[in-house]
């Protein structure tokens, strides 16, 4: 239990943090945007500027030194992580399904994709953000679940305010009138625990998280 919500405030906050660089994420169901557009497949998109795909491997490269904090009697090598960039690389040794949506409103861009491989606490994760068409944003952070049980869908209006309060300087005024407020959702898929930020009802929001599909093919072919 301990584990998973500090894996749970981890995916939390690294999607709180991607929301301040990029300015509110925003959710194309609460604000009608999403059924006014045509959409495209995730492959059939662009990225938002030079492609930014990286994910570190903890296992990384085994150095013949010991490392510096290891007390055991017999020296463990230090270990050095290494950087990937090769999806099917990255697929092959993830420990859980990726789920993403089948697709987005047409003129969406990819802003940036990375991850960890072997961490030693938190195991493996995955981190995707894209850029639609009115300039919000949203972000997926997806990693094993550890729980026996299969947790239940939810939204986290706490988390959504404190992501508000960290884009103010960069989004001055705040909600936009008609607009659903921003919230922080997580549920589980299969053995997938999935955290995303959007704007939204709780409802169109799990209606979304339900849409997800499973090992879709998401490096845009452009």
């Amino acid at each position: 239990m301990l584990l998973n919500s500090k894996r749970l405030l981890f995916c939390a906050l690294a999607l709180l943090i991607g929301g301040s660089v990029l300015a509110a994420c925003a959710f194309p169901y609460g604000s009608g945007a999403h059924s006014q557009t045509s959409e495209e497949t995730l492959t059939k998109m662009h990225w938002c500027g030079k492609p930014l795909m990286v994910f570190h491997d903890e296992q990384g490269q085994t150095n013949g030194s010991p490392a510096a904090n290891s007390t055991s009697a017999t020296p463990v090598p230090a270990v050095t992580p290494r950087t990937v960039t090769d999806w099917a690389q990255v697929r092959a040794n993830l420990d859980f399904t990726v789920f993403l949506p089948a697709s987005l409103p047409a003129g969406t861009c990819l802003m940036s994709a990375s991850g960890t491989l072997h961490d030693p606490i938190l195991g493996s994760n995955f981190i995707i953000g894209y850029m639609l068409p009115d300039h919000s944003s949203i972000s997926l952070s997806e990693a094993p679940t550890r729980s026996k049980g299969a947790a239940q869908f939810a939204c986290n209006p706490a988390l959504a305010m404190a992501a508000q309060g960290a884009n103010k300087a960069q989004a001055k005024g705040g909600t936009v009138a008609g607009q659903a407020a921003m919230q922080v959702c997580s549920g589980v898929r299969n053995t997938t625990h999935i955290v995303f930020s959007a704007r939204g009802t709780q409802k169109e929001l799990q209606q979304f998280f339900q849409d997800l599909r499973p090992d879709l093919a998401w490096i845009p072919e452009k």
